[in-house]
């Protein structure tokens, strides 16, 4: 059990995610939620639906299961109304390009139910430049 409800949410939605229970993913999210990826890469703009998220997160999913990363969380507060994480991501592929960036996700909560969710990046080039390169 988390500190703070809204991070028991993130934490089942995660869960739904992985286990690919509908059901549940409908009780943590909802229906019309958006997420936002920034930049201009094959993976920005803002997804709506569960099913665009779901998608989404496959997607990235691919791309950073492949370039073994580390991630180190740096920071998360969270409140009534939003949760942010901060982390510290670098990749490790072997051939091509890599990232080494602090990237913030804010998510969004009403009623008990994520609404959205939004990625923030220290360096948009460079992610621009990773993800084309990776997905191009």
């Amino acid at each position: 059990m988390n500190d703070h409800p809204n991070l028991d949410l993130i934490e089942r939605f995660f869960t739904a995610y992985a286990s690919r229970n509908a059901a549940g993913l409908r009780n943590v999210i909802v229906e019309h939620a958006t997420w936002t990826f920034p930049g201009q890469n094959p993976l920005s703009g803002t997804m709506v639906g569960i099913d665009a998220i779901v998608a989404f997160f496959d997607s990235m999913g691919n791309v950073m299961g492949s370039s073994h990363p580390n991630v180190e969380k740096l920071v998360t507060g969270v409140n009534d109304a939003y949760v942010a994480e901060c982390q510290h991501i670098r990749t490790n592929r072997d051939a091509g390009p890599n990232i080494d960036q602090q990237v913030c996700v804010l998510w969004t909560i009403e009623h008990g139910l994520i609404v959205s969710g939004r990625h923030l990046v220290a360096d948009q080039k460079a992610l621009d430049l990773f993800f084309s390169a990776v997905l191009g």
